[in-house]
């Protein structure tokens, strides 16, 4: 409660400041950008056309207005940054047929997105991997609706259901009252925990086929509740998230079994304005950048990482930071967890680290777009062990080393897309190579696209 408590007190002073920010920006408004400062002058043909052909002064305004709109048509980007709780406008550079079904004015929203692909590992003698084969990253269905019910008061829900698995998953369902869009809002149901930029990242906008390892020290998604707030203090845009929930890991266990929740929180400072969950910078951006900070306790694991972990509490924290500039995108996470001590293990430390780059190519053509990318992640799920304690070798205890090279054709944003990724994966402890020297993981070859109505 204390911390929902200071969350709150921060709330309220962002409040008042943006209030006073906006009382000043109402006392003087600067002309909108691109605007003409004088009125135009008429042109040397106007100036000579007889009197009885020249467009009188209302038609020429809207001639003018004309050739401004097809203009800014042509150009035009979303009138925001593409964000999981914001409604966007459609971008006017994709086809209509691939932008997601709106309804109702606009306050309702069927999309969805799929990712097939092909995926190869090369078999070594300590893992013959025969996985080698045709794949889906992701196959959703998205939907949102959009309700303002007084001034700035609203409501909203959001819902993916994922059926990559020949199943139905539910992955994100629940609603949502703000005020003011997000200055203020809750959020209540099943949602992403508001912990690590790699989690909160929107799945069908990845600059790799395949996420990056470091969401393992995340907490995905979980049923629970959501207090949020994103507060404009001029240029800088301040994001404040805190969440409870069950810690159960959502809709695999609807209840919470064992009387214990999981707190996250996250701060989020964008200095220049609030950005995209766009790994890529498609759009050839200024310099953006963004900061975020995160901490979490859970009271009870789950064994997802680990079947000595069911039951133990841990804390994380973990720091990231991601820019864009002129095509360039640059990322980097590091998580850290302390786990406790259980009655059949000692506490231990885990970390994972991951740094991404990718640039797009500087061509002087619109569509599509190619992308050169690279990551490096490193992870130890258990930085006391390495894998070799009991009779088989663990390789989710030792350290792991991955790199990974690809290249992207965006070829209409990222509603169509294809992705090619070379993966090398190392271990760092225990035996590291067989007897011959070779690697004992296989490298990786992923060959994926994506079609995405959003």
């Amino acid at each position: 409660m204390r911390a929902f408590t200071w969350f709150t007190a921060a709330v309220l002073v962002g409040l008042a400041w943006s209030g006073t920010a906006s009382a000043d920006d109402d006392a003087e408004q600067p002309p909108p950008t691109g605007a003409p400062a004088t009125p135009i002058a008429p042109t040397d043909a106007a100036n000579s056309a007889p009197d009885a052909a020249r467009p009188g002064p209302v038609a020429a305004e809207a001639d003018a207005a004309k050739r401004d709109t097809a203009a800014a048509a042509a150009t035009a980007k979303p009138d925001s940054a593409t964000d999981d709780f914001l409604p966007t406008a459609d971008d006017p550079r994709i086809p209509n047929f691939l932008r997601a079904l709106r309804l109702g004015e606009d306050s309702l929203l069927l999309g969805g997105y799929i990712q097939p692909g092909f995926r190869y590992v090369t078999d070594t003698d300590f893992n013959q991997d025969d996985s080698d084969g045709f794949d889906f990253g992701n196959a959703d269905i998205i939907g949102r609706g959009d309700l303002t019910i007084w001034e700035k008061l609203g409501a909203a829900f959001r819902f993916d259901f994922s059926v990559n698995q020949g199943n139905f998953n539910v992955r994100d369902v629940y609603g949502t009252v703000s005020w003011d869009k997000d200055l203020v809002a809750l959020d209540i149901g099943q949602l992403k925990v508001p912990f690590g930029e790699a989690v909160i990242q929107s799945e069908a906008q990845l600059q790799f086929p395949v996420p990056a390892r470091i969401k393992r020290l995340g907490f995905n998604r979980d049923i629970g509740v959501q207090l949020r707030s994103n507060i404009p203090i001029g240029q800088v845009d301040l994001g404040l998230s805190a969440m409870i929930a069950n810690g159960e890991g959502g809709f695999r266990q609807r209840i919470n079994i064992d009387g214990e929740f999981l707190y996250a929180g996250r701060i989020e400072v964008a200095p220049l304005g609030r950005m995209g969950k766009s790994e890529a910078d498609l759009d050839n951006s200024d310099f953006q950048c963004a900061f975020g900070f995160d901490a979490a306790y859970n009271g009870a694991l789950g064994n997802d990482l680990g079947i000595g972990d069911a039951g133990a509490g841990e804390k994380r924290i973990g720091g990231d930071v991601r820019l864009w500039f002129k095509g360039l995108s640059v990322r980097g996470e590091l998580i850290h967890g302390f786990r406790d001590a259980t009655a059949s293990s000692p506490s231990f430390d885990r970390y994972s680290v991951m740094a991404q780059a990718g640039y797009v190519l500087p061509i002087p053509i619109d569509l599509p777009k190619f992308e050169v990318v690279a990551r490096f992640e490193q992870l130890d799920l258990d930085m006391s062990n390495d894998g070799t304690e009991g009779s088989d070798y663990i390789v989710d205890q030792s350290s792991v080393r991955q790199l990974q090279f690809g290249a992207n054709v965006y070829v209409v944003q990222h509603a169509v897309k294809v992705q090619f990724l070379y993966q090398l994966t190392d271990l760092l402890e225990g035996p590291m190579v067989d007897r011959n020297g070779n690697v004992l993981l296989g490298d990786t070859i992923y060959i994926f696209t994506q079609f995405a109505w959003l």
